[in-house]
């Protein structure tokens, strides 16, 4: 099969639900590395590879080196699922490092969908994962196995924060890939992050040609884009100059969040940006506290956005 038809086959990838230590069962589920970068699905026949984001959009042009070491490993008609995380010149993970010049991206696998043209979704997790074992064997940087954590969720969250992950997935055991958002997977942070839809910006005073902050908001519960906050940190010279010529390319006249924010001297644009952001807690308001930029993901489109709250499982 061609890469393209590997991936409609494997479509869609599963998404994990945003939980908390003490809600998830002991003794039922494996932890693994929560990454920080660009879910990434990579469908590959013999030398013949094709990475994309959740979303389906062309990474492999973006991070060249990823699509050829897959393709050093000769694997045939195979769909593998991980993330493609940037480090910067110290050799640290960071999300704000994603395309910058001099940055190394890796692609750490955490689950295959298919091998040798036979469909893998329906097995426990458990098999899926001594499969996917027995193919990255021979893998090498930048492909690499995603690393565990073991022990119950205090231990594994003990360990991670000891490493200096940012977080966890839990996965139940004995689980199937589900082709949706579900419970079997859990995300367990120890970092708060969220992505926001860009609504606007206030300039910087005294830089006519930069942004002082971007305006945030995340979608609301009866629909409408809710106004979030203004994110006014995490920016250097440079990027406050290139995201206010992204953004002033498309203005819009009014506010596009529900209530309108009071804010002097805003300007609006049309709600087409997403960004990540760092913060320390949701203000009982629903405002973000102390939000620093992280970067925009264009990997993800506004209506992916959801404010992210733990679940009971």
């Amino acid at each position: 099969m061609t890469p393209e038809r590997l991936l409609e086959a494997a479509w869609p990838p599963m998404q994990a639900t945003l939980s908390s230590a003490d809600e998830v069962p002991p003794g039922r589920f494996l932890f693994e590395r929560k990454y920080d970068g660009y879910r990434a699905l990579a469908a590959l026949s013999g030398r013949q590879v094709r990475l994309v984001t959740r979303n389906g959009l062309e990474l492999g042009s973006r991070v060249p080196s990823i699509p050829r070491a897959l393709a050093r490993l000769g694997l045939k008609d195979t769909v593998l699922d991980g993330e493609v995380v940037a480090e910067d010149a110290s050799g640290q993970q960071r999300f704000s490092a994603m395309g910058a010049p001099g940055a190394r991206h890796l692609f750490f696998v955490f689950d295959v969908l298919r091998d040798r043209g036979e469909d893998l979704r329906g097995l426990p997790v458990e098999s899926r994962r001594a499969v996917l074992e027995r193919l990255l064997a021979r893998a090498r940087p930048p492909v690499q196995l995603a690393e565990r954590a073991g022990g119950e969720a205090g231990q594994a969250l003990a360990e991670a924060r000891r490493r200096g992950w940012e977080g966890l997935i839990a996965k139940r055991r004995g689980s199937a890939y589900e082709g949706r958002r579900s419970r079997a997977w859990l995300k367990l942070k120890l970092r708060q992050g969220q992505e926001v839809v860009v609504g606007g910006y206030l300039p910087m005073e005294g830089k006519p040609r930069a942004l002082g902050a971007l305006l945030v908001g995340v979608p609301g519960p009866g629909g409408g884009l809710r106004y979030a906050g203004r994110v006014g940190t995490g920016f250097s010279d440079a990027v406050r100059e290139g995201l206010r010529a992204v953004l002033d390319a498309r203005p819009r006249a009014a506010s596009p969040f529900h209530p309108p924010p009071r804010l002097r001297g805003a300007r609006w644009t049309e709600p087409r940006w997403v960004a990540q952001v760092a913060f320390t807690e949701w203000t009982a308001d629903g405002k973000l506290r102390h939000p620093s930029f992280l970067g925009l993901r264009e990997d993800k489109a506004p209506g992916d956005v959801v404010r992210e709250e733990p679940r009971g499982t």
